[in-house]
Parts: structure tokens; sequence; C-alpha cells
């Protein structure tokens, strides 16, 4: 996970249009970024993952959205390199630790955080973060459970306003969220503005990590 997240930031790009996928996938390396998350929102969601690998192998594509242990299975098919879930939902982490599939939890209560830990997942979604507290959440969480090396990756409510109070806490991995290339922005074909939108956020990415 570590490798996959050296960046920091994991925009949710949403894609309707399988015909556009490799586009968005070039903006999102133009902006600077190597990596990007494909929900399973759309029927349409495997076959852009199929295009982007093979167009960009060097990208790192994550399955998100993944809800039944069918969707996991079919999303490390389509070439994705980890998947995740708004959730936790037993059986599906369990179908990814079968077919050795790195996979990323949604949890928002420490009894969550502990059923994800007890199936080895060390990196796990904050998920909804804002609602959930944000920041306070992730600092009440550091507290009991700082010693098992648990990471988060918050996402809901993150947006470039407030990245960086996320990043400067220790237990958080990376941030993600789909202000980043939005629907809107792809549904007009606005790649230079995912381009610039991405590369605003790897450069303060950048700068807290320099402080």
């Amino acid at each position: 996970m570590e490798h996959f997240f050296k960046q920091r930031i994991l925009p949710a790009i949403t894609i309707e249009d399988e015909n556009k996928a490799v586009k968005v996938a070039a903006a999102v390396i133009a902006g600077g970024l190597n990596i990007m998350e494909v929900p399973f929102r759309t029927e349409s969601a495997a076959r852009c993952i199929e295009k982007i690998v093979a167009a960009y192998p060097e990208l790192h594509v994550g399955a998100g959205t993944l809800l039944t242990p069918d969707q996991v299975v079919l999303a490390k098919q389509s070439g994705a390199a980890f998947g995740l879930a708004p959730g936790f939902n037993k059986a599906v982490v369990q179908q990814a630790i079968d077919i050795d599939f790195p996979f990323i939890p949604g949890v928002m209560t420490p009894s969550e955080v502990e059923l994800a830990l007890e199936m080895g997942c060390k990196v796990q979604k904050l998920f909804p973060a804002s609602q959930v507290g944000g920041t306070k959440m992730l600092k009440a969480l550091a507290g009991p459970y700082g010693y098992t090396d648990v990471k988060f990756i918050p996402m809901g409510g993150v947006s470039l306003e407030n990245m960086s109070d996320f990043l400067i806490m220790k237990n958080v991995m990376a941030i993600g969220g789909s202000w980043l290339a939005t629907q809107q922005l792809i549904g007009n074909d606005d790649y230079c503005t995912i381009t610039k939108n991405i590369n605003v956020a790897v450069n303060r990415t950048k700068a807290i990590s320099k402080k």
C-alpha cells in the first residue's frame, strides 16, 4: 500500500463513458499523479480499468465501491492494482484475501477499525470522513490504535481547502475524493481543468512533505 500511495493523493473518478477513460487517465498523469481510483458505480467501470491499464501500465489503478465478492474478482480480472469499499463487509474482504488482491475496507467506527485489523487490513478508508468528525475523529482514533500502525485514507468531504489539515496527521496515509475530476468536468471534456486540479493538489502535498 505504501508503494501505491507515495504521492498521498487518490482521485476517485467515476467514468460513465468508457471511451473517455484513457483521456481521463492521461489528464491524471499530466497533472503529475501516478494513481487513480475508478469506482464500480457504472456498468462500464471494469472496461474503463482495462482500457486505462492497457494504455498506461505505469498508472496504479484502483477499483472503488466494491460491494460484493464477485465485484472483487471482476476488479482484479480487469487489471486493477487494488480495491476499496465504502464500508466493511467481511465476505468482501475475505474474497480479496483469497485471491491475493490488495484491499482497503471502509470504516467509520472503532468497532469497524478493529474488525478490519483482525482481518489484516492495516490501511483503511475513513468514510465519510468529514461527516464522522474529520481530523477530530482521526486524532481520537490515534490514541487507542496508534500502536497497531493502522493508517487511514479519509474520503468524503475532503477538498483542496482542507486537504492539508488531513495530510499533516501521522495516521493518514493519503487523502482522496472526487473533486479533482468531477463528472461535470469529464462530461464537458474539460481535461485541462482536471490536470490543473491534480497539479495543484500534488504541489500542495509536496509542500506539506517538506515541512
